[in-house]
């Protein structure tokens, strides 16, 4: 990897890594996620009108990895985690999990926020690997980063969950505070990568066909538990608190030789809602 691309991302906490897949993969795991969706959220009749704020922001599928061998392959690719690990400067990395994000046609904007405070890790060596399977523009929910935020190690819960985001209360977070995002175009094949402290946001998608992005959590292996923060990633396995995550509901990804098997435990009756919803793998 180019010295330029890790000193970038030290830099500014983002950074493209330009035709790291070939576009007739793209092509393929396109029609393979879009299949894998449309199974997950089956019996979700909503129109987007009749979501919440959040949910039109995007689709959101966890875990695909599990149910569908075809996207693991793209889960644990060695190119993107060999170059994810680099970015971080780690030897080893784990998936936290993967997931869909797909912005329907006419879906709201993905508020400003970082992912770091949503997942109960301790230390922030972590990293996301942004995949389009589409050709992104200012006008189908671009991407952009606030350079530079992910020097200011506090990690700031900021609650999409509920709607929008107060736009004063952003404004005075010393991350935001007097920067511009930078907007990323992002071609067939180019893949964007983001520091979990990196404060991001996304456009809404004012054209008519929906934006299907595929996404994958990496975190450094060694990492603990930061708190009881109940999270999918770790309670499925009941890893405590202060307890090194390690498991096999999120192994090694990097690395490898080739992709693991799903995951021995059982989903729970705690998980009965999400897994209905399609957010989570069925048993």
């Amino acid at each position: 990897m180019a010295e330029s691309l890790i000193d970038h991302f030290n830099e500014k906490g983002f950074v493209v890594a330009e035709k790291l897949l070939e576009v007739s993969e793209i092509k393929h795991y396109r029609k393979v996620l879009e299949g894998a969706v449309r199974l997950r959220k089956q019996l979700d009749k909503r129109k987007l009108s009749e979501k919440s704020e959040y949910e039109q922001s995007f689709i959101q599928c966890q875990n695909l990895w599990e149910d569908y061998p075809e996207i693991r392959k793209l889960t644990f690719d060695q190119r993107i985690a060999a170059t994810a690990a680099k970015l971080l400067g780690v030897n080893k990395l784990r998936i936290w999990h993967d997931q869909a994000l797909v912005k329907e046609s006419g879906g709201r904007e993905t508020d400003p926020h970082h992912d770091q405070p949503y997942w109960p890790i301790k230390e922030s060596n972590t990293i996301t690997a942004w995949i389009p399977l589409v050709p992104i523009s200012e006008n189908n929910g671009q991407m952009g980063f606030f350079p530079g935020s992910h020097k200011i190690k506090e990690a700031k819960f900021i609650n999409i969950f509920k709607g929008k985001v107060d736009q004063q209360e952003l404004q005075k977070l010393p991350q935001i505070e007097g920067k511009e995002p930078e907007y990323m175009k992002l071609s067939e094949g180019d893949v964007s990568f983001h520091h979990g402290l990196t404060f991001h946001l996304a456009k809404p998608n004012n054209t008519k066909e929906d934006r299907p992005v595929f996404t994958v959590i990496y975190f450094a292996d060694g990492s603990t538990r930061r708190d009881d923060q109940f999270h999918f990633s770790v309670d499925r396995a009941s890893i405590g608190v202060g307890e090194i995550i390690q498991s096999d509901v999120t192994p090694l990804v990097y690395p490898i030789r080739k992709p693991p098997r799903r995951p021995r435990q059982p989903i729970s009756d705690e998980f009965v809602l999400p897994k209905s919803l399609g957010l989570l793998p069925q048993d």
